[in-house]
């Protein structure tokens, strides 16, 4: 057989596998086109600069994926992978708060022992609310460790918000909806309430490149101390992470990772129970929101513009070709899975985490590395950058102190941390106005997703 021959052989069986049906995964949406607003362009407010570069790395070596990062006083608190929450104090003390699962057999093993991601202060109690993808959501003392889970992976009560309620007896069935999936991102409300996200329910955490190739499946909830439930307000966001809450509580703010865009869901006023586009066409995937009086930090963890385009942003219009590689992906996987659900095998595992695991791809990102601070109007005020990869991948901002900026990351095994310009102190304490965003212009229409 010629060289042509066994092409045609081999796209007529990548052909069957995009197109018949009944092929594994099923997916809670079916695979259609998806429609992503282009990065705003990298000039006015967004241009380029050197704000982030140099940045001093705290723990080098004994951070892995400090991915949420809080600060209150002099303690600074990072959750790290292995299902740990550490607290940073002065003069380098490291001290763990909670452990939430159990022992780690390798880098290769967060399915098993933890890997928390969004974390924040809770408002009734000295407690931290801690978001783990494979574990749940934990309420955990900040000094004795104790734990007490919250929402759980398996048998959370989850009402679907956005269907309507109906008086009849079989109301309940069509009012429960999915478990959730992938705990991200959360914030805690002055009541005790929390809101929170659910990236996607396809696909677990270690295997995020398929789960961003489905359609988008994460959702934005809120979570009833006093019931014990959650409630859906927004399904069908396309990679649901980091969470903020306004002020004043009237809105609360959802980060997508493949839209690139930020949703607002309106929680007071006559607009209470809809929900919007708060800001679109970003310059990256959306990471960790979190938030203060006058406005909210953003940090773009895989960059993208008009030179590094975003392979989910490339590939979102072209539903076959996305369903073909989720379904190539999986393939590969099975094997590997069976033999590790058979035997325990730490190869087994080893190789079904890192098949899919979009870490697995850093050294394919852009090299910029961006936080962007925002006020509660939707306005881009700063935009930080850096260029020499010494914090180019970044989870999350957060302010430390008057005039240091502390790094986030999925990946490093540092917490960054970078001092900010005598003008960046002063456009964060709204003594300058906002730099002009020559760039910015009205939404792109965008099919909703």
């Amino acid at each position: 057989m010629g060289l042509k021959g066994k092409l045609f052989k081999a796209a007529l069986v990548l052909m069957l596998i995009a197109v018949l049906p009944g092929l594994p995964p099923k997916t809670v949406f079916p695979f259609k086109p998806i429609s992503i607003t282009p990065p705003r362009p990298l000039t006015g407010v967004l241009a380029p600069n050197q704000l982030l570069n140099g940045a001093e790395r705290l723990h080098e070596g004994g951070l892995l994926q400090p991915e949420g990062v809080l600060v209150r006083g002099n303690a600074t608190y990072v959750s790290v992978y292995g299902g740990k929450i550490l607290e940073l104090g002065e003069q380098g003390s490291v001290r763990t708060v909670v452990k939430l699962g159990p022992e780690c057999v390798g880098t290769y093993s967060e399915r098993v022992c933890g890997r928390p991601l969004g974390i924040d202060f809770d408002t009734k109690g000295n407690n931290l609310i801690v978001a783990d993808p494979y574990l749940g959501i934990w309420q955990v003392h900040i000094k004795t460790g104790e734990k007490k889970l919250l929402v759980s992976k398996t048998n959370a009560i989850i009402e679907d918000g956005t269907k309507p309620t109906e008086p009849s007896s079989s109301s309940r069935s069509r009012l429960t909806t999915r478990q959730p999936n992938i705990p991200n991102g959360v914030a805690v409300a002055r009541n005790g309430d929390f809101y929170w996200s659910d990236s996607a329910s396809d696909f677990i955490f270690e295997d995020a490149v398929q789960a961003v190739l489905c359609n988008p499946s994460g959702r934005l909830l809120h979570y009833s101390r006093a019931e014990g439930k959650s409630r859906v307000l927004i399904d069908e966001v396309y990679g649901a992470n980091g969470v903020v809450l306004s002020p004043d509580e009237s809105f609360v703010l959802v980060g997508e990772l493949g839209g690139q865009l930020i949703r607002r869901y309106y929680l007071k006023g006559p607009l209470a129970g809809t929900h919007d586009i708060f800001i679109d066409g970003l310059p990256g995937a959306v990471d960790n929101l979190n938030g203060d009086v006058h406005g909210f930090w953003v940090g773009l963890v895989i960059a993208a513009d008009e030179n590094n385009p975003s392979f989910v942003a490339m590939l979102a219009p072209f539903p076959n070709l996305r369903r073909l590689l989720v379904r190539l992906f999986v393939l590969v996987e099975a094997p590997f899975k069976l033999w590790y659900d058979a035997t325990g095998s730490d190869f087994a595992l080893w190789a079904t985490h890192h098949i899919g695991h979009l870490g697995g791809l850093a050294g394919l990102f852009p090299n910029r590395g961006t936080v962007l601070r925002l006020d509660w109007e939707g306005n881009i005020v700063l935009a930080l950058h850096n260029d020499d990869t010494s914090s180019h991948i970044i989870s999350q901002g957060v302010l430390q102190g008057k005039d240091h900026l502390l790094l986030g990351s999925p990946v490093n095994t540092w917490l960054g941390r970078v001092k900010l310009t005598p003008e960046t102190v002063a456009a964060l304490k709204g003594t300058v106005k906002p730099v002009p965003e020559a760039a910015k212009k009205p939404p792109t229409p965008r099919e909703e997703l």
